[in-house]
């Protein structure tokens, strides 16, 4: 009896873990990482190397631009998590209803006047219709990333997952039934466009109804303005951090070299991504830990599990069977580059644990760790443009290192961050504060 009292409690505490908000946008990014995996096999099968080159630049595009959004979507969601209560919310609802309007008209105005340099044949927008299509999405994603960071600040994990995998599968079978259709590169852009206003309707009546006062709308503006800079910093240091190597690697190694560096860049990336959305899960976990009273270092607990789990996986993969792992993610033409994944994952896993720390002290209102981060990638990139190297293994060995320094030392300032926080909830009230309360 008391037996099975005791396996009924361990398996409630596993069933409460794998319900976790941490875990439920694991699982559901990492589908979504699943989708835009297939569709890029897919489709650079499907399109041949030309066509699916010109789609990338597009992809490139759009990736840039919603990466400046989702500075936007970290502002939100630490101020949402800050905040907690509903006149946040309204201001808010006044700035999405606004963003909706105020990026209609310049963006239509863009798209007409890249359609007319294509009608008078300018070359350098050949591919203008297309990028037009994409730019007509850019009012719904606005929106759609103030709406993600108010439903991460809300920690709502089940509407995060449904916006994400409703834009990813709008997006992937669009673009199939496109492409069967005969629509061409034009229908597969069309569906990637409507695929970031499905995952806006998913979210769509997230808000409540807008402060009645338009004036609302301009305080808060300000303070997401202010609120996204650190952490579109924390998104450069991110690219120039991972991609970098890449445009070094260009002017410094033969092209082939070069190739083979950008194939393990992309396992970089998984490695990264497949982490990433926990930056998103413990921004908000930790500010509304440190809002509550609660301990901010149990709040990350889960993301911390989930990211050690998901480095150690990779490591061992990269340790034991390089070979398969290259061959598998990006061709037998890359297997040259084998020996060396090792230090391209270990540098990823060193550059994610630098990230989440920064977010980390974000969420605790201190900025250091975005400096770290940045600083770190400057003096890598300046590192390697002045060492130098002859061959991948060098410029990857100068990444490894920078890596693990910075890993290092902002991994302590977390760690005193932590200890001085818990210090000071332990320590005993003034005897005049005690008196008054």
């Amino acid at each position: 009896m008391a037996r099975a009292s005791r396996n009924a409690g361990a398996m409630r505490r596993v069933i409460a873990l794998a319900l976790t908000p941490a875990v439920i946008v694991f699982a559901a990014s990492n589908f979504v990482n699943l989708g835009n995996l297939a569709f890029n096999m897919v489709f650079s099968r499907l399109m041949g190397p030309e066509l699916f080159g010109l789609l990338a630049l597009l992809l490139t595009i759009k990736l840039a631009l919603l990466g400046v959004l989702g500075a936007v979507q970290s502002a939100v969601s630490q101020t949402v998590a800050a905040a907690g209560d509903d006149g946040t919310e309204r201001a808010l609802s006044r700035v999405n209803r606004s963003l909706l309007s105020w990026l209609v008209f310049p963006v239509v105005s863009l798209a007409a006047g890249l359609l007319l340099a294509q009608t008078v044949g300018a070359r350098l927008f050949a591919p203008a219709p297309l990028l037009a299509l994409l730019l007509a999405a850019l009012p719904f994603g606005a929106s759609l990333s103030l709406l993600r960071g108010v439903a991460y600040g809300r920690m709502n994990a089940g509407r995060i997952a449904l916006s994400a995998n409703v834009e990813m599968a709008v997006r992937l079978g669009g673009a199939l039934v496109a492409w069967q259709a005969g629509l061409g590169i034009g229908g597969v852009v069309l569906a990637i466009s409507l695929s970031i206003a499905a995952g806006w309707a998913a979210l769509a009546g997230l808000l409540p109804t807008p402060a009645a006062d338009r004036a609302a709308a301009r305080p808060m503006l300000r303070i997401l303005i202010l609120g996204a800079l650190p952490f579109a910093l924390l998104q450069v240091a991110q690219v120039m951090a991972l991609d970098g190597d890449i445009f070094l690697a260009s002017a410094l190694l033969p092209a082939a070299e070069a190739g083979k560096l950008a194939a393990l860049s992309l396992v970089q990336r998984i490695q990264f991504f497949a982490c990433v959305a926990l930056a998103s899960v413990l921004l908000p976990g930790v500010v509304i830990a440190a809002r509550t009273g609660k301990d901010a270092l149990s709040a990350a607990l889960p993301v911390a599990a989930l990211f050690g789990a998901v480095s150690l996986v990779l490591l061992a993969l990269a340790s034991v069977m390089p070979g398969l792992l290259i061959g598998v993610l990006v061709g037998p033409a890359y297997l040259d580059a084998a020996p060396v994944l090792i230090m391209a994952v270990a540098a990823a896993v060193a550059f994610t644990f630098s990230y989440l720390c920064a977010t980390f002290l974000a969420a605790l209102g201190n900025r250091t760790g975005i400096v770290l981060v940045l600083a770190g990638a400057l003096v890598q990139l300046a590192l390697m443009a002045a060492l130098g190297a002859d061959a991948i293994g060098g410029l990857l060995a100068i990444k490894l290192a920078c890596q693990l320094a910075g890993a290092a030392v902002i991994g302590a300032v977390t760690l005193h961050a932590v200890l001085r926080r818990r210090t000071a909830r332990r320590a005993p009230a003034p005897r005049g504060a005690a008196a008054a309360a």
